[in-house]
């Protein structure tokens, strides 16, 4: 694995890879070189902590493209996580289906292989917990692709699946839906640490390196067959202690919303499966990796 691609790089998961990349931390697997397909490359190369040197940026938008630059591995990151996009439920699916579809096209006629789609545990989330416009539709565009992407073993290309959970690290996007980010910027940022929660919410939290390390040898292992795994951790935390956790180290106090439901909201992988077939591990516990975090948001909040 020399070359990878990945498709729509401009958010966590392409600024991890780059990241990673560029502290040598992918060396084992010897990448030399990573090509980041976004529409706006331009606004990611502004980004001053980010090294360029061994990365090509790509102009495009993945439900146009006619053609893939050529490489060991793909990985397609393209689908947004942002809540406010899914309130127009018209656009985000056919724009969604376009651009998967049109990713399926190309990797047929290309006869692309080593494809790893970044899917999501919502694909198969009980549907009881779809409470929300943006979960239901959410979940379905996700099990949408991981259906297109297993088709593509009638061609004889060999692709994977991983259904992301939850993670921690820099690069995940400010003043979002995530819980862990918030509390870390309220911790560098406001006068208290804020659960918004009115319900018990059940979470686990993968650091970025892990997620990088794992990404890589799944899709390393990609067949015919189309394997899927799940990928994050399984030390599950409680969001109210996460927040009290998080505010000890800030020694800030904490602001709590009441509980109005005895419904409990779990999201927490069962990785027994990468662990078994991939040999993966965590190396990074949950303090560590919160304070892998802080540390990593400080110097950025100094520079």
């Amino acid at each position: 694995m020399k070359t990878i691609t990945i498709i729509g790089g401009s958010g966590f998961v392409g600024k991890t890879f780059i990241d990673s990349f560029n502290k040598k931390k992918t060396l084992k697997s010897k990448i030399k070189k990573l090509f980041i397909i976004c529409r706006n490359p331009n606004k990611l190369k502004k980004n001053k902590e980010l090294n360029f040197k061994k990365v090509k940026l790509i102009k495009g938008d993945i439900s146009k493209l006619k053609v893939l630059p050529i490489t060991d591995l793909y990985i397609y990151a393209a689908e947004t996580t942002k809540i406010s996009a899914y309130n127009n439920k018209k656009n985000i699916i056919h724009s969604h289906k376009k651009a998967i579809d049109n990713f399926c096209e190309l990797a047929e006629k290309q006869h692309l292989n080593n494809i790893l789609y970044l899917s999501s545990g919502a694909a198969i989330r009980n549907k009881k917990n779809n409470n929300s416009k943006y979960k239901k539709i959410y979940s379905k565009l996700k099990a949408y692709s991981e259906n297109k992407i297993k088709d593509l073993s009638k061609h004889n290309l060999k692709t994977s699946i991983a259904r992301c959970y939850t993670f921690i690290g820099k690069w995940l996007p400010k003043k979002s839906h995530y819980a862990v980010e918030n509390f870390i910027s309220d911790g560098l940022y406001e006068k208290e640490i804020y659960v918004k929660s009115s319900n018990k919410v059940i979470r686990s939290y993968m650091y970025a390196d892990d997620l990088i390390s794992w990404l890589i040898k799944i899709a390393t292992h990609s067949n015919k067959n189309c394997p899927i795994y799940n990928v994050g951790s399984n030390e599950q935390i409680e969001l109210r202690k996460l927040a009290i956790k998080i505010a000890k180290i800030f020694n800030k106090p904490i602001k709590f919303n009441k509980l109005k439901n005895k419904k409990t909201d779990v999201y927490v992988p069962n990785i027994d499966k990468a662990k078994r077939k991939l040999n993966l591990k965590i190396n990074y516990n949950l303090n560590e990796s919160i304070k892998l975090t802080i540390k990593e948001r400080l110097n950025e909040k100094i520079s």
